[in-house]
C-alpha cells in the first residue's frame, strides 16, 4: 500500500519522539557510566589515577615507549651544561639507534623534543598534559553535577578547583623527578640512569604523590571546605553588591531630590524676575493684563 505524503510524516512524527527520548536515555546512560568509572578508579587507586590523570599517563607511557624503542632498555642518558647551554649526552652504540645517531645533542633539539627528553621536551610535555588533564576534571566534575540531584554550585567549584590543583601538582612532581635524576647523573657521568627508570620513575612519583595529595584532602576534607569558603565569598559578594546597589540607588534618589530642587527654585527665580520686569519696564497696566491682576 502506498500511503500519501502527509500520512508519511505524520507517522515519522508519531516516531521521532521515541527516538529522541532513546537517544537522551542513551547518553544519560553513558554519562552515569563515566561517572561511576571516574569514581571506581580514584577510589580503588587511592585518588592516584582517575579518569581525567588516565589519558596523561597513557601519552607519558607512550612515549616512554617511543623512547625506549629507541635506545633499547639498557639505554642511558644525562644533561649537561656547557657553556650556559645544556645537553642532552647519550651513552651506548650509537649505532644501534635509528634516529639519534649522534652522542649528543642540544636540548632545543627538535630529535630529541620529539623522544620527551630534556628540559624543554619537559616544559611542552607539561604544558599539553596539564591542557588535558584540566579539559577533562572540568568535564567530569560538571558531568559528575549534572548526574547529581544534590550537589550545588559551589561544590562543583570547590570539586573542580581540588581535582585541577592535585593533579597538576602530581603531574609537575613527577616530571620534576624526572628532571631531576637526569640532572644530578650529569654531574656524575659514570651511573647516567637508564630511560626505563627514568620515565618509569617519574611515572611511579607522580602516582604516590596523587594518591598522598588525595589523602590529604579527603584527611582534612579541603573540597568541604572550599566549598563552604566559595559559598562564603559568593554570599558576601552578592552582599556587598547589594549593599553597594542600595547605596547608589539612594546616591541616585538624592540626586534626583536635589535636582528637582534646582529646577523648582530656578522656574520660581525667573518667574519672580519676569514679573519684575515687566512690572517695571511695562508698568501696572501690561502686568495685570498678562497676569489679570485687577
Amino acid at each position: 500500500m502506498v500511503y500519501s505524503l502527509a500520512e508519511q510524516r505524520m507517522a515519522a512524527e508519531l516516531i521521532n519522539p521515541r527516538q529522541d527520548e532513546a537517544v537522551v536515555m542513551d547518553l544519560e546512560l553513558f554519562a552515569q557510566a563515566v561517572v561511576d568509572s571516574h569514581q571506581s578508579l580514584g577510589a580503588t587507586t587511592g585518588g592516584a589515577l582517575d579518569l581525567a590523570s588516565l589519558p596523561v599517563l597513557l601519552r607519558d607511557m607512550k612515549g616512554g615507549q617511543t623512547l625506549l624503542k629507541e635506545i633499547g632498555l639498557q639505554g642511558r642518558y644525562y644533561t649537561k651544561v656547557v657553556n650556559g647551554k645544556t645537553y642532552v649526552v647519550f651513552k651506548g652504540y650509537s649505532a644501534l639507534r635509528e634516529t639519534l645517531k649522534g652522542t649528543r645533542y642540544l636540548s632545543t633539539s627538535p630529535k630529541v623534543i620529539a623522544f620527551g627528553i630534556g628540559p624543554e621536551a619537559l616544559k611542552s610535555a607539561g604544558r599539553s598534559n596539564a591542557i588535558i588533564m584540566i579539559t577533562c576534571y572540568v568535564a567530569l566534575d560538571v558531568m559528575q553535577f549534572v548526574m547529581s540531584d544534590e550537589q550545588l554550585y559551589h561544590e562543583l567549584f570547590a570539586n573542580i578547583i581540588t581535582d585541577v590543583a592535585i593533579g597538576t601538582v602530581a603531574m609537575a612532581a613527577g616530571a620534576l623527578a624526572a628532571a631531576g635524576a637526569v640532572a644530578i647523573a650529569g654531574t656524575i657521568t659514570a651511573i647516567a640512569l637508564p630511560a626505563v627508570v627514568v620515565t618509569g620513575g617519574a611515572i611511579i612519583v607522580g602516582l604516590y604523590v596523587g594518591h598522598k595529595l588525595s589523602e590529604l584532602s579527603e584527611s582534612y576534607q579541603i573540597k568541604k571546605k572550599l566549598g563552604a569558603a566559595l559559598l562564603w565569598t559568593g554570599q558576601a559578594v552578592a552582599h556587598g553588591v547589594q549593599k553597594v546597589g542600595k547605596v547608589i540607588h539612594a546616591a541616585h534618589v538624592a540626586m534626583k531630590q536635589k535636582v528637582e530642587e534646582f529646577e523648582r527654585r530656578s522656574n520660581r527665580f525667573m518667574n519672580q524676575l519676569e514679573r519684575e520686569t515687566i512690572w517695571h519696564f511695562g508698568g501696572p497696566d501690561l502686568y495685570n493684563q498678562l497676569y489679570r491682576r485687577h
